[in-house]
């Protein structure tokens, strides 16, 4: 299973468009809009579940330290982190969007410490 994060701007145009890719996928929720609030950012971190975001309206910027890059998602772009994929979120004025999960149940704690990635078993392919 790749831990490659990828960032697809002007990915949708329509709410019809993010749910036919997340039935595409087979992707767990994704059917109500959701609101994210302003944020400080959080430090590096990863998940327990893979993420495909799609941005209806404002800006998340998170950045990716595999490649060092800084990606800045804004309406129509859709990104997917996929599970144990190390990243930074950035500090952001609060955005809208869907997300379609690839795990039934949403993991506690949703945001995991790095170290804690040594310990794990590999993912399969």
């Amino acid at each position: 299973m790749s831990t490659e994060i990828t960032v697809d701007h002007n990915f949708f145009d329509t709410v019809d468009e993010i749910q036919d890719d997340i039935k595409k996928h087979s992707l767990h929720g994704g059917h109500d809009e959701f609101d994210a609030q302003p944020s400080g950012g959080t430090p590096l971190h990863w998940h327990a579940i893979g993420l495909y975001v799609y941005i209806t309206d404002g800006k998340f910027r998170f950045q990716d330290p595999a490649t060092e890059t800084i990606h800045e998602c804004v309406k129509g772009t859709r990104f997917v982190i996929p599970e144990r994929a190390l990243h930074i979120e950035e500090e952001h004025h609060g955005y809208k969007g869907y997300v379609g999960l690839t795990r039934p149940e949403f993991p506690d704690p949703f945001v995991r410490d790095p170290a804690e990635l040594k310990d794990l078993e590999p993912l399969e392919a």
